[in-house]
C-alpha cells in the first residue's frame, strides 16, 4: 500500500515539473516561500476523461514541517501520533477532511445539499509521509465521487492512476 501512494506522490510530482508557470493556486501561492516544505501546484489534473481538477500538495521535508503543517491546517493530530506513525512504510492511512475551498484551514461539515459542493475542496493528509493533497473547487458531487474514486483505485490498482505519457497525450 506504501508503494502505491509513493507511486501517486511521485506522478503527481513529476507532473508538477512539467506544468508551465501559470500553475499556481492561492495555497501554492502562501506555502512557496517554505524552506522544508516542498509545495507543488498542478492545475487541470486529469481524475477522469471529463473530470479534472487543481491539485496543491505540501510535501515536508523534516519532522519539525510535518509538525508545523499538522497545526497550520487544524489537522487535530498530535505529535506523539505524528512521532509514531511517520516513516512507518507500513501504514497506508489516509485522512480527509471537507473543507471550505475559501479557506482550507477550516473544516466544512457534512454535506446536506448540492449547493455545499461549490463550497468545499478536498483535504487528503498521508500519515506515513505527513504529506497534504489538497483538491481544489469539488463543485459537483460527480467531481467529489470522481476525486473520491480516484483516491480508492490508487491504493488498490496504482496502474490506474494517470500517468506523465496520459497526461500528454490528452
Amino acid at each position: 500500500m506504501k508503494r502505491k501512494i509513493l507511486i501517486l506522490i511521485i506522478t503527481i510530482v513529476a507532473m508538477a515539473a512539467t506544468q508551465n508557470a501559470y500553475c499556481q493556486t492561492d495555497l501554492y501561492n502562501q506555502y512557496k516561500h517554505l524552506t522544508d516544505v516542498r509545495v507543488i501546484c498542478i492545475m487541470d489534473f486529469p481524475i477522469t476523461g471529463q473530470v479534472k481538477v487543481d491539485i496543491t500538495m505540501l510535501e515536508p521535508k523534516t519532522k519539525e514541517a510535518v509538525y508545523y503543517l499538522a497545526e497550520e491546517f487544524n489537522l487535530g493530530i498530535e505529535k506523539d501520533i505524528i512521532d509514531k506513525i511517520l516513516g512507518d512504510k507500513n501504514n497506508t492511512k489516509l485522512r480527509r477532511y471537507n473543507v471550505y475551498k475559501d479557506n482550507v484551514k477550516k473544516r466544512y461539515g457534512p454535506i446536506k445539499s448540492p449547493d455545499d459542493y461549490k463550497n468545499i475542496s478536498r483535504l487528503i493528509y498521508n500519515y506515513s509521509t505527513g504529506t497534504l493533497m489538497i483538491f481544489h473547487d469539488i463543485d459537483t458531487e460527480e467531481r467529489f465521487t470522481a476525486i473520491s474514486n480516484l483516491l480508492m483505485d490508487v491504493l488498490t490498482n496504482p496502474e490506474k492512476f494517470p500517468s506523465i505519457n496520459n497526461v500528454n497525450k490528452q
